[in-house]
């Protein structure tokens, strides 16, 4: 009896449609090249394609030394020796070989558990219909098999995505942001996922550890391609090691991570824009509205010695300050946006502060703190001196003042105690005095002062600016100090040189007129890896204080490029 042809067709059609049910994904994994797959279990038999290393075939059944294969809409044979199989999985640990997800049953809709990344190892329990079932960290579900096809003892190389830790900006809760998909991301919170709008997450970065500048380089260069709008003069970057790589991240003054990326070797396998993730969250204030909280470094403190001012309120808008010697009024801030100020008293007495907070609604609060200064003297000053910390107000500079002409008088100050050398004779007064006809009615002129001064302080000088960075690296490195033009109408002291050579420590007494002035740079702290970061405000750079009594910074230390120096040219002082 002869079965009609419609059944046998259905018959066919069931019989294929089983066996691709059956078919099972495996890795051609070769010692180098393609793997032939042959028209018949036989070596001699006729090529039907050569398929390509790491290739992922569908295994529609194995016998013995060969398997039988389709690739690419086409079937053929290949040795089974060449072939990684789901069934090997089974009782193994094994790493992805890229990031893939880990899901609650063997199915592509099922509920989402954990993204798994090239970093996380995975236990398989069982493999079955393309699935495995796996165990990550306290966490079981399934992963495709073809994701765990290479059965990778180590990390995959393949890191594309990192686990972010971050806050909701909302609720406060600690998340890790993994897959990004425009307007949303993936997080992990406490063990599971969901997404939510990148508008809602700020991201934490990578904690400053250990510098790798070839990675901060290489990381930059990418982003410089990869984002038009990446400028690194306006961000700092941190540095954290993953495993062997390195995670890079730049930031904003405001301390948003806007970019990042991995770098491993000579290789940068990941960068991500983050401009779209919520602001830093702001601490809320844990003071109830009106109330102040002053805090003075000392009650007592001797003339010539920095009271530090710290204040906390309900509010960060305005802050006003007001100070009293023997009850009357010597001195009021001009500015008002500084919770953090400093004062240097230069007559003994008692002294009262009182603090005016202003929020935006117009309330106003304020609060007094007493403080006593005995007798001081300028052997009470530390170094570096501030020419605009208001103790040089009155004192005169031929027909000037130290706090507005001095500021070559003040790097000649730093350079000679630099120099070890010592007496009453090296105070920025005492210079004035000595060197008062070194300054003109366009300011001090520099390249006389430090000649006059070579002659009476026994040190070497030039005539002309040295503008070679090769130069100033090398006289840096023999102990050479430079008294230089950092900005237009300011001389600052360089006194020191980093160790990849590619900055130089400046001591600057009057930091606010570099800041305000610098052009085509910016001022650098180094960070504890040791890697730098511009300054984007002066209240970012360590050490720094506002005085209110002349509402400027005080001195200054930190770091420039050793490009700039040269541009600008500077003056030898060698001991």
């Amino acid at each position: 009896m002869k079965l009609p042809k419609l059944l046998i067709f259905c018959v066919l059609i069931l019989m294929i449609t089983a066996a691709s049910a059956l078919a099972d994904s495996a890795r051609v994994l070769t010692p180098g090249g393609p793997v032939n797959m042959r028209k018949k279990a036989n070596a001699k038999s006729s090529i039907v394609e050569a398929v390509p290393n790491r290739s992922l075939v569908e295994v529609v059944e194995t016998a013995g030394e060969w398997s039988h294969i389709r690739y690419k809409g086409k079937t053929g044979y290949v040795k089974t020796e060449f072939l990684l199989l789901p069934a090997s999985l089974a009782g193994k640990t094994v790493y992805p070989d890229a990031d893939t997800l880990l899901r609650a049953a063997p199915q592509a809709d099922a509920d989402l558990l954990l993204p798994v990344g090239g970093w996380d190892a995975l236990t398989v329990d069982s493999v079955a219909d393309g699935w495995a079932a796996v165990t990550c960290g306290d966490v079981s579900g399934y992963v495709p098999a073809e994701d765990l096809s290479y059965q990778l003892e180590t990390p995959s190389g393949d890191m594309t995505w990192i686990k972010e830790p971050g806050l909701l900006a909302e609720t406060g809760d600690e998340v890790a942001v993994t897959v990004i998909d425009g307007a949303s991301c993936l997080v992990i919170d406490g063990g599971s996922c969901r997404w939510a709008p990148v508008s809602d997450v700020v991201l934490q970065g990578p904690a400053d550890e250990t510098a790798n500048m070839e990675a901060v380089s290489l990381a930059q260069a990418a982003l410089k391609k990869a984002y038009n709008a990446f400028d690194a003069q306006k961000l700092y970057a941190t540095v954290a090691a993953q495993g062997d790589a390195w995670r890079v991240g730049w930031f904003t003054a405001q301390d948003q991570y806007v970019y990042g990326a991995l770098v491993q070797g000579e290789q940068v396998i990941f960068t991500a824009r983050y401009t779209d993730f919520a602001a830093p969250v702001k601490v809320p204030s844990l003071l109830p509205a009106g109330q102040i909280d002053l805090r003075l470094s000392a009650d007592t403190l001797a003339a010539g010695q920095v009271l530090d001012i710290a204040v906390s309120a309900w509010t960060r808008e305005k802050c006003a300050y007001s100070l009293t010697l023997d009850g009357a009024i010597i001195a009021e801030s001009k500015d008002d946006g500084h919770f953090a100020a400093a004062y240097r008293p230069r007559k003994a007495g008692n002294y009262t502060l009182t603090v005016t907070v202003t929020d935006e609604t117009g309330k106003t609060a304020n609060v007094s703190a007493d403080f006593t200064v005995t007798e001081g003297g300028p052997e009470a000053l530390a170094l570096p001196y501030s020419q605009k910390d208001g103790w040089w107000l009155d004192q005169r500079y031929r027909t000037s003042t130290l706090d507005h002409s001095g500021c070559a008088i003040f790097t000649l100050s730093h350079a000679l105690q630099r120099m070890g050398k010592t007496g009453d004779d090296l105070q920025p007064a005492a210079l004035a005095k000595t060197f008062a006809l070194c300054l003109t009615p366009d300011g001090t002129n520099n390249e006389r002062l430090i000649r006059e001064a070579a002659a009476v302080y026994g040190f070497s000088t030039r005539s002309a600016l040295i503008e070679d960075a090769r130069q100033i690296r090398t006289l840096l490195q023999g102990g050479a100090l430079f008294s230089f033009s950092i900005a237009r109408g300011h001389i600052a002291l360089i006194d020191g040189l980093s160790e990849d050579g590619s900055m130089v420590h400046v001591v600057d007494s009057a930091p606010g007129a570099t800041f305000t002035r610098i052009v085509g740079d910016s001022l650098y702290r180094r960070m504890n890896s040791g890697s730098f970061r511009a300054v984007l405000s002066l209240d970012d750079a360590p050490g720094a204080r506002w005085y209110f009594e002349t509402d400027e910074y005080g001195g200054l230390e930190y770091w420039l490029r050793v490009e700039y120096a040269a541009k600008r040219g500077v003056r030898l002082i060698q001991p």
